[in-house]
């Protein structure tokens, strides 16, 4: 997988948001909605569910095969409060979907039960993994500080479809994997 940089689009810095808000910059996605706004206020009557837009965002460490390769990111805020990403093998236009991750806000994870929070991973953490190829990772006080100023910290849960480097179809089963330095037992603080 080839890293293509992400287009910027704001004034807030990549590593910003991916600290803040970890996986796919969300940071930026959620800020620049209500806190009680739906996503089908944003969609179009008659759209379909994949319409709208997603912003992009190339990440590392998200593969065991390869931390350095690059997940391709396209995320966008979804019913219920939580944000989406389609994670590509490239940002080719058939770039096939490799992984899926689901992002919730803290206190969404905190009222998880403990079994279910042993499937998410810190952002935070991810952040401080090394999570953008494009600059040095903060230490894990700064990637939470990081957090802190742009909307707070937020758990990813990482849904791996298949593993592209065993062959050109999607075969074996789908499972939750940890993005490089996120696994269970990790410090997250």
């Amino acid at each position: 997988m080839k890293h293509q940089p992400a287009p910027a689009s704001s004034g807030v810095s990549r590593r910003v948001a991916l600290a803040g808000l970890g996986t796919g910059g969300l940071g930026l996605l959620l800020a620049t909605r209500r806190p009680d706004a739906l996503a089908q206020d944003a969609t179009p009557a008659g759209a379909n569910p994949s319409a709208g837009d997603r912003g992009h965002f190339d990440l590392a460490v998200h593969f065991p095969w390869d931390p350095a390769a690059i997940a391709h990111h396209w995320c966008k805020p979804v019913a219920g409060g939580f944000v989406e990403c389609l994670i590509h093998a490239s940002d080719d236009p058939d770039a096939p979907l490799v992984a899926v991750e689901e992002v919730v806000p803290e206190a969404m994870y905190k009222s998880f039960d403990p079994a279910e929070q042993r499937l998410w991973h810190s952002n935070v953490v991810e952040a401080a993994a090394g999570s953008d190829p494009d600059h040095p990772a903060p230490s894990l006080a700064d990637a939470a500080t990081e957090a802190a100023q742009t909307g707070g910290a937020t758990y990813g849960k990482l849904i791996l479809l298949w593993d592209p480097t065993r062959g050109d179809v999607p075969t074996g089963e789908p499972r939750v994997i940890f993005p490089h330095g996120t696994e269970p037992g990790t410090p997250t603080a």
